[in-house]
């Protein structure tokens, strides 16, 4: 993406990737900060629904409800991963974002086939 990027804006020399960005003045590592912790704090919450949704999954008096918490800790994974995309300021992880939302989609999908034909045999 980078090296297409250069091409069009006609540089043919790609500079040396940085690791982290650094800020210039007061306000700009303010934002840096608040951002790694509003990050930090999305991925607490993310994973503590994930705990609660497993225990639904584990415990869940009905079909249906294992099925809705399998589809919300899917929906759950893919805003995991988009946080992680946050953290490490790289465009790298979006096709695993894809692939999880599509497997995810696929499931829901699946399940209420399998609910819709035990439904029906009753």
């Amino acid at each position: 993406m980078n090296q297409l990027m250069f091409m069009m804006l006609g540089s043919v020399e790609d500079p040396a990737p940085k690791a982290r960005y650094i800020p210039k003045d007061g306000w700009e590592h303010f934002s840096v900060v608040a951002l790694d912790w509003a990050v930090l704090a999305g991925v607490v919450a993310i994973i503590v629904a994930i705990v609660m949704c497993l225990w639904r999954l584990v415990r869940g008096p009905t079909l249906v409800d294992r099925g809705i918490a399998s589809d919300t800790i899917a929906i759950q994974v893919v805003a995991l991963v988009i946080l992680l995309t946050i953290v490490s300021r790289s465009l790298a992880l979006f096709d695993a974002v894809l692939i999880v939302s599509i497997l995810g989609f696929a499931g829901t999908v699946a399940f209420a086939q399998f609910i819709g034909r035990r439904g029906a045999a009753d």
